[in-house]
């Protein structure tokens, strides 16, 4: 990435004209003889391709035989699960996948069986010279088998599965063979994908990532995100990356075309992204050889750093979206029949019988081995063991390591003169400090480079670090999370910024179904270094849509951990421990917390993520709080102190994982519990604080429980509003001495 500069540029006004560069419309006029000659196709290369459409095929129309009960593994078998299919999208799937090896990357849909498909067999048949024969040896044959068997097996649910039974047939993948998985969130995949071809580029590999998206996911609004972010002109070069949309003419029952959208092809959305159209093309997608035709120039100009690429494939899919619809609602019969009229399959072996490159009996041998290899890996599924329940949790977190690094040398910010640092300047310290010894940490978000962050928490990391490492994004909440997620799966450990919490509701998906549920879904076999810091801003009058205190949703997801520190020795300690920790953490700072100094050391150390310490101690009341409610805690224990009253305060630090030993020792001991939280009472975090104490330590509790949360309203700006609505040290003091008889 190259830094942005605004360069002055005098208005001008001069009457003109604003022009598109055209977009290629199905521009092959090859054939197989052509690809055969000119050698961009060898014999092999045919028979690969047959093998891996023959597949697809097969295995898909095996999971209709399946669901209709034509094909019974054995007496009571009972299918279960999704049934979206890519009957007749097969061409796709094998052009494109042709074209790459296992250093290129995909990303796939919920139809994405065939993506799977291809992007495993081509790797094992790529084993083997297939010039003379059409039948791969023993060994060979049998790796295919095991990967249409581990397919199956995760369709159907089973321990051997890709996925271990913990995704199933929307959520496949296989990333020895480059395979990031299928999305079942429509356009889901999309800001993955971007993140890891910048990652990819950023760690120098020569791989490019495939993201297939469906016609459907083109009006959503990640994907239209995505491909701003991967537009963005600040980037050195274009990033490798190729979008393929399959248009296969539905979202479900929608019509892409002449219903939906205003256009006549999708692909003309792409003139809204970059001045070359994203290098758009629209494709004939029911011939392979076209497919692998465009995709081989897509993947040459994402090479040498001209993508991204938008490639249009226009398909059709023979059954309904799934196959609890048979299409007859919204497609007359006439449609199907065309389509199936171009059928790619057919189209291709006719393509080979043309010129005689396989005789018919060969082709009809490889037909029968792909029909009893699919066979016998349905059987050998069916019978498969399913996962043991005590397994359930495994997958869920990578295993955590906390190791202390010698200090790095980047100097320290100057304490006072008793030793302290605002909270501020703490958070740019660990993440100075760790960016110094970790080159693979990005830092990025909105208005974080030169301007240093909207709450300048960031202020002169990009002079440090430079614009490959720190870099401002557009307004685009769920493609930075997005970018995130992919970059951290293919190997860097980005930390990104969303300004507000209020606007972690732009970017849900990203982080709710795709950031936390990777690992766990994808049998645990990746995990997903990411760390979002964002803030809370109530108490200074920005409204209710700047001043939420959100954290209750973030924490409610498997596979987050949550963490809201409240002193600058702590934002320090914690946030090193977020961003050497192998998931995905929401990093909570107050933005009125900001300013407050406290003793931080200028010598290495962590904080743990997932224990709480106390404040204060205390015998009579325990105050539970976290981030800037700890200090407005500390305030009413004061002032209780004053009256007489012991109360003991436990600032939670972590709230995923909580430590929950600690609030229950604390409670064991004074018997009444009073938590304050900064969010709306119903559903908040706080409500599972009491839930956790009520569980563990009842019958120590002299007291009901007394929560001091928000009014039910969005906060207001007015400041009288405002105050009456906030939790306050007064309504602590007032609460606790209900409690405690003396009110």
């Amino acid at each position: 990435m190259g830094s942005y500069q605004n360069k002055f540029k005098a208005p001008d006004f001069s009457r003109g004209e604003i022009s598109f560069q055209p977009i290629k419309l199905f521009q092959y006029e090859g054939n197989l003889g052509h690809h055969l000659e000119s050698g961009s196709l060898a014999i092999s290369d045919v028979r690969r391709m047959l093998w891996t459409m023959l597949l697809i095929r097969e295995f898909e129309e095996m999971v209709v035989r399946l669901r209709t009960k034509t094909f019974v593994p054995f007496e009571g078998f009972q299918f279960r699960g999704a049934t979206h299919l890519s009957v007749g999208q097969e061409a796709v799937a094998a052009g494109t996948t042709m074209t790459m090896t296992n250093e290129d990357l995909i990303t796939s849909t919920h139809r994405g069986h065939g993506h799977s498909m291809a992007k495993g067999a081509l790797a094992i048949l790529r084993r083997e010279d297939l010039a003379h024969s059409s039948i791969p040896d023993p060994k060979v044959r049998d790796s295919l088998g095991e990967h249409v068997y581990r397919m199956m097996a995760e369709l159907l649910g089973k321990e051997d599965g890709y996925c271990r039974g913990r995704g199933g047939g929307m959520h496949i993948a296989d990333f020895e063979v480059g395979n990031l998985g299928a999305n079942a969130i429509v356009g889901g995949g999309a800001p993955i994908a971007v993140g890891a071809a910048i990652g990819s580029m950023k760690l120098g590999k020569r791989g490019v990532v495939y993201c297939f998206l469906g016609d459907g996911a083109i009006n959503n609004g990640v994907v239209m995100e995505s491909l701003n972010f991967a537009s963005m002109a600040q980037f050195k070069k274009g990033i490798p990356i190729v979008f393929v949309v399959e248009n296969n003419c539905y979202g479900m029952t929608g019509a892409a075309i002449g219903e939906l959208t205003g256009l006549d092809y999708l692909a003309r959305r792409a003139a809204g992204f970059r001045l070359d159209n994203l290098n758009a093309e629209v494709v004939d997608g029911t011939n392979v050889l076209a497919v692998y035709d465009a995709a081989l120039r897509a993947k040459a100009l994402a090479q040498k750093g001209q993508g991204p690429v938008f490639l249009e494939c226009m398909t059709y899919r023979y059954y309904g979206h799934s196959l609890s619809d048979d299409g007859s609602a919204y497609r007359s019969a006439e449609e199907v029949a065309a389509w199936k009229g171009k059928d790619c399959l057919g189209r291709f072996i006719n393509d080979i019988c043309q010129i005689n490159v396989l005789a018919e009996a060969e082709i009809n041998e490889i037909k029968d081995a792909v029909a009893a290899m699919v066979e016998e890996a349905t059987i050998r599924a069916a019978h498969a063991s399913e996962p043991d329940p005590a397994t359930l949790h495994e997958g869920l977190l990578a295993p955590a390591i906390q190791v202390s690094c010698p200090r790095p040398t980047v100097p320290p910010f100057r304490r006072n003169s008793k030793g302290q640092l605002t909270y501020r300047q703490a958070v740019i310290e660990a993440l100075q400090e760790e960016m110094e010894i970790n080159p693979r940490i990005v830092l990025y978000g909105e208005d974080v480079a030169s301007y240093g962050g909207a709450f300048q928490a960031t202020v002169g990391l990009l002079e440090k670090y430079g614009p490959d490492r720190v870099f401002n994004t557009p307004i685009s909440e769920a493609a930075i999370i997005g970018t995130g997620v992919g970059m951290a799966c293919v190997g860097l450990q980005p930390v990104v910024e969303i300004m507000y919490i209020d606007f972690l509701l732009q970017a849900m998906d990203q982080l709710a179904n795709q950031a936390c549920k990777i690992r766990y879904m994808f049998g645990g076999k990746t995990s997903v270094p990411l760390v979002v810091r964002t803030t809370i801003g109530g108490g200074k009058g920005y409204a209710g849509q700047h001043s939420q205190s959100l954290e209750s949703i973030v924490t409610h997801f498997p596979g987050l951990k949550v963490v809201a520190p409240a002193t600058a020795y702590d934002v320090k300690g914690l946030l090193k421990s977020a961003i050497r920790d192998p998931n995905p953490v929401v990093f909570i700072e107050h933005q009125l917390l900001y300013a407050q100094q406290d003793v931080v050391p200028t010598k290495e150390y962590l904080v743990p993520i997932g224990k709480g310490c106390v404040r204060r101690s205390g015998t009579d009341v325990t105050i539970a709080a976290y981030s800037y409610m700890t200090t407005v805690a500390l305030q009413a224990a004061a002032e209780l102190g004053r009256i007489g009253v012991s109360a003991e305060v436990v600032d939670l630090r972590t709230l995923v994982p909580l430590d929950e030993e600690l609030l229950v020792e604390s409670v064991r001991k004074t018997g009444r519990l009073l938590v304050v939280t900064q969010s709306t009472p119903v559903a908040s975090f706080a409500e599972h604080i009491v839930t956790v104490v009520q569980k563990d330590a009842f019958d120590y509790l002299d007291h009901p429980i007394v929560l001091v949360a928000s009014a039910e309203v969005p906060l207001p700006m007015a400041s009288t509003l405002e105050q009456a609505c906030l939790p306050n040290k007064d309504k602590i003091v007032a609460a606790a001495s209900a409690m405690l008889g003396l009110s």
